[in-house]
């Protein structure tokens, strides 16, 4: 008994030193540890502060901007649809206005896509480069689109590389088939026929039920007689 009284009274007693210790380490330090927590409130506050008084408005009319812009777009109206009609933004402006914004990004990719459609490569690089997305079919999309305009300005090594990003990252059973086709044709138009064989394998392996496995036996033996095998 006399023990367990001893070791509680030695126990009492290590704490009482740490308390002691702790209070003079603050009296020491008081002024940066008030600094320290002065700087982090701040920072939590400058951060919701952002989200909620800046971003949150922010958001609120870019997307009401973007559902004007997008409805020209789906009427094929792209004049409208990229520079706006006077009273409704554009995706060019709402891209530029409110490009930290999920809108103003997505407003990058409506952009480039018209000047994709319009033959403008390079300035359809220069907006589909600014976007990217989480969603599984806008991403692969966009990397198909920016593969697409490489292609076409002849940069094949960064077309190679968006398709490969689009084919990669996420997996959909007709948009990922479809971007692999892309790359077949690339390899092939590079006369790199054995690279092209290779992606027509994966391509059967990975999805046999897509409508570009179907004919995949028949394009292998076409490349490989291109190949010389």
């Amino acid at each position: 008994m006399a023990v367990k009284e001893e070791k509680g009274e030695q126990v009492v007693e290590n704490v009482e030193v740490a308390l002691e210790k702790t209070g003079d380490f603050f009296e020491k330090h008081k002024s940066i540890i008030i600094t320290v927590v002065a700087i982090i409130v701040l920072l939590v506050i400058g951060y919701f502060g952002y989200k909620y008084l800046y971003l949150a408005p922010k958001e609120k009319n870019a997307a009401k901007e973007m559902f004007y812009a997008q409805r020209y777009f789906e009427m094929d109206s792209t004049e409208n649809a990229l520079n706006g009609n006077g009273q409704h933004l554009g995706f060019l402006e709402i891209a530029d206005t409110y490009g930290s914004t999920k809108s103003g990004k997505l407003a990058h990719y409506y952009s480039g896509l018209i000047y994709l459609h319009q033959g403008n490569f390079q300035e359809a690089v220069n907006h589909i480069e600014k976007f990217t997305s989480k969603d599984p079919v806008l991403y692969i999309l966009s990397r198909q689109a920016l593969g697409d305009a490489y292609w076409e300005l002849g940069q094949t090594d960064k077309a190679l590389a968006a398709y490969k990003q689009g084919a990669e990252k996420y997996s959909n059973d007709i948009l990922t088939p479809s971007i692999m086709n892309r790359m077949v044709s690339l390899y092939e138009s590079m006369q790199q026929y054995d690279m092209a064989v290779n992606v027509c394998h994966e391509l059967r392996n990975r999805y046999p039920m897509s409508n570009e496995a179907r004919n995949m036996d028949m394009q292998i033996a076409r490349l490989q007689a291109k190949a010389g095998k």
